[in-house]
């Protein structure tokens, strides 16, 4: 079974409100902040989940290798925790890749920015693609349908665990969240008794060292700071295009496989 819970299209790019229409047609063009994955959608699979992966196709291929080796046999789940392409070597070849397989992804900050260069340019005949975002007019209509269809948090209730590309504030129900944070929050600071988020990491803490639970939240968008690893949060973004590495977790065992990138395809800044 598949929940869904959507924004209307004139509500693409504003993020003021959540409305919580349940099963609404996603090809209109609406939001799907939340899809909960249930025992009959896994099935007999192995989840694995994969940090941002920006393009970095060879690494990738390598990792599912690598954790299908593992599997003996078994049955891979691949869920990714969003920025699939952009920055990275292969950026199309990525979201096809990604978009052929029997898994599922978050939207992050970078699928989000990919996905506004796609519209605008369907919705303007004159408009003019900045030079960092040419590759996108390579994109066929099915991978800019499929980053349409992106949600922005996915909840596994029978493994008690969430995916999402940013954060999450403590103490505030999903349905209550800024949206935006949901693929541009690293850390939190308080705001008086308020707990505020911030893209900024160098403001306040990380914001996964103060979430609580009860679910286990899988992120990613916060390369600088690597690898995370906290009671219930976990970080996966370890910065394979900037030539660190491609990290996947096994949610049941917790086990990881890192995977060292080719090359620096992106000097930090």
């Amino acid at each position: 079974m598949l929940t869904q819970y959507l924004v209307s299209v004139s509500q693409y790019f504003s993020r003021t409100t959540i409305c919580t229409e349940v099963n609404m047609n996603i090809n209109n063009g609406g939001l799907i902040i939340l899809h909960i994955l249930n025992t009959e959608d896994i099935k007999d699979r192995e989840i694995f989940i994969i940090g941002d992966v920006h393009g970095c196709l060879d690494e990738l291929n390598e990792l599912l290798h690598l954790a299908k080796t593992e599997l003996k046999g078994k049955l891979l789940l691949p869920i990714f925790v969003g920025d699939l392409a952009n920055k990275g070597p292969h950026n199309v070849l990525t979201i096809s890749r990604i978009r052929a397989m029997n898994g599922y992804s978050v939207r992050g900050n970078h699928d989000e920015a990919v996905l506004k260069q796609c519209l605008s340019r369907q919705e303007r005949a004159d408009y003019i693609v900045p030079d960092k975002y040419k590759w996108t007019t390579e994109l066929v209509a099915d991978d800019i349908r499929f980053l349409q269809e992106l949600p922005y948090t996915i909840h596994i209730p029978s493994k008690n665990s969430v995916i999402v590309h940013g954060g999450l504030v403590p103490g505030t129900p999903l349905e209550e969240q800024d949206y935006t944070n949901f693929i541009t929050m690293r850390s939190l600071f308080k705001d008086g008794e308020t707990l505020t988020a911030s893209a900024n990491r160098l403001i306040g803490k990380p914001w996964a060292s103060m979430w609580e639970g009860p679910e286990h939240v899988y992120f990613g968008h916060d390369a600088a700071r690597k690898l995370q690893q906290y009671s219930y949060a976990t970080g996966l973004d370890s910065g394979c295009l900037y030539g660190n590495w491609l990290t996947g977790i096994f949610l049941d065992s917790q086990r990881m496989i890192h995977v060292k990138a080719k090359k620096v395809y992106v000097t930090p800044e």
